[in-house]
């Protein structure tokens, strides 16, 4: 189980990462207790439950059968940027404390990332720099010519990790759009085969909006031969302020389900 506590907008959130059971932490001194991946909806009226789409790749397969299921042009894709002398590098949480220097490389790429397109997102420092006290974070990256093309974070388990972040930059200008679209796919199987090495059995890939009607970034994923799976994100209050954040949670989920 990975537990972090920090503050958002005056209100002190624990999130919770691989944990079956949400009434295991409800002593904690917090407002709101956030577990993630939850397998079924319980019979909690004090708890929030939303659902969750993502896909999930088994890495106890064989590495042949892994990389069999991907689709073919990603393959070669793959095959085509361990020839550009673009470089894998891994940077564990003990590495990074070390390194901030990584981490706001990380942070300006996922800002930049969204610019590009148009929206607005900060990026969430104090609830990384949580995550690396707790060795909960693992960051990976393709460099070239020391620039980096494109970042990956995931929260990591005992026995399985959780794609948390994706972040290149695609549309800047300043980089071959297509070099960095490769680099992210050698990227994600790079990876893959990092945490089978480490004995990790689920490599999660962090949610599709839709199984049914995938978008252009569910679609990638899908290529890379993934099992979809359904769970649950649950939210607890346990004060009274977190009591009443999450009650108005709740009914602002239902207009949402209800207008949809």
């Amino acid at each position: 189980m990975i537990q972090i506590t920090y503050h958002k907008k005056g209100i002190r959130i624990t999130q919770i990462w691989f944990s079956e059971n949400i009434f295991k932490s409800e002593n904690l001194k917090t407002d709101i207790l956030f577990y993630h991946g939850v397998s079924q909806a319980q019979a909690d009226n004090k708890c929030l439950f939303t659902e969750f789409h993502t896909l999930i790749s088994n890495l106890d397969l064989p590495e042949e059968e892994l990389l069999s299921r991907i689709n073919k042009n990603v393959r070669y894709e793959i095959r085509r940027n361990c020839k550009e002398e673009a470089e894998y590098r891994v940077f564990p949480s003990a590495e990074l404390q070390q390194k901030p220097e990584i981490i706001t490389q990380f942070a300006d790429m996922y800002e930049a990332m969204y610019r590009q397109k148009g929206q607005k997102a900060v990026f969430n420092r104090i609830q990384f720099l949580e995550y690396l006290k707790q060795n909960a974070i693992l960051l990976t990256a393709i460099y070239q010519e020391e620039l980096p093309l494109v970042f990956h974070s995931y929260i990591v388990g005992e026995k399985q990790v959780r794609l948390l972040h994706s972040v290149s930059d695609f549309r800047s200008g300043e980089t071959d759009a297509n070099l960095v679209a490769r680099a992210n796919k050698r990227l994600h199987w790079e990876d893959m085969l990092l945490f089978k090495k480490q004995g990790k059995k689920i490599y999660d890939w962090g949610g599709v909006s839709s199984l049914e009607e995938p978008n252009g970034i569910d679609a990638f994923k899908f290529k890379f031969g993934g099992e979809p799976l359904t769970y649950y994100n649950a939210y607890r209050g346990s004060s009274f302020l977190g009591k009443a954040a999450v009650a108005m949670m709740k009914r602002r989920n239902g207009k949402s389900n209800h207008a949809g």
